[in-house]
Parts: C-alpha cells; structure tokens; sequence
C-alpha cells in the first residue's frame, strides 16, 4: 500500500520539461495561431502563459517560455558588448514579440516574423528542449525530413 501511493505522488509529482515533437498548425490572417496542446503540458505554471517569439537560425523563428527568454536574454550578456554580439542582440531583440496564449491558446506573429520564416497559412512546431522552433512547413520538409545517407552515418553517432 505504502509503495503505490509512493509510485502515485512521484507520478503526480513528475511533468515533462522539455518541449518534445510536432505538429502542424493553421496562422490567420491576423497572425494568430495556436500553441499546440502537447507543448502546452510542458509550459510551466511560472510563466502564467507568456511566451516570446523571436528569429531563430536557419530561417526559422524560436518560442520560448518566458522564464527561459529571461535566462536567453542573461546568457547574451554574459558574451559581452562587442560589435558582432551587439548586433546580433539587438537583431534578436527587436523581432521579438511577447505574447500571452489568450482563451483560445494562440500566440501572435507579426508580420516581419512571418516574412523572416517564410510563414503563410500554416507553421510547423518543433519541440527543441528548451524552446519551440516554428518553421515554414515546406522548409521543414525539405531541411529536416530528408536525411542524406552522409547525414545518417554522422547521425548515428549521436544516437
């Protein structure tokens, strides 16, 4: 007895950390698109539903919690001042937008991020540990999808 209701507080007690898998989702007009119900499980309660959207590499654009954009934002400034990391902070900075998931769980994009990603009608989210990565679903496609023989062998290192 005493052993499951251990197993049942350590279930209780566990959530996922990590934003893990995909799915694909429709963007309206307005830039609004909703925050996929699997990823919602691992945004946690200390964020009361904000995220931040930024640019991200390879064309694409980054979600982050906001207690995880607080701790990004610290590590840029620990890379110090210089002219490369100043613009690249101030790039990353200026395209990012808070948003807080409404009734409806949907974030906003604005339309420079959109334009950055090649987003149109619909966006392709990626758990990336940390953070989301959202992605025009073609480039997905094209860049994730297809694995060269080349890349399986180097993947399978890291395996």
């Amino acid at each position: 007895m005493l052993r499951e209701w251990i197993l049942l507080k350590t279930a209780e007690n566990m959530r996922l950390e990590s934003f893990i898998g995909k799915a694909t989702l429709a963007v309206d007009t307005a830039g609004r698109t909703n925050f996929p119900k699997e990823f919602r499980k691992a945004l946690s309660e200390e964020n009361e539903g904000q995220v931040v959207v930024t640019i991200s590499e390879g064309r694409t654009l980054a979600l982050y919690p906001l207690s995880e954009w607080n701790r990004y934002i610290q590590y840029l400034d620990s890379l110090g001042r210089g002219p490369d990391v100043s613009k690249f902070r101030t790039r990353i900075t200026a395209m990012a937008k808070l948003s807080t998931l409404d009734a409806q769980n949907r974030i906003a994009l604005t339309g420079e991020q959109m334009a950055y990603a090649d987003i149109q009608g619909e966006v392709t989210f990626v758990g990336d540990g940390k953070r989301v990565r959202l992605w025009a679903p073609a480039r997905y496609a094209s860049e994730i999808e297809t694995v060269t023989p080349d890349e399986e062998v180097r993947f399978a290192n890291w395996f």
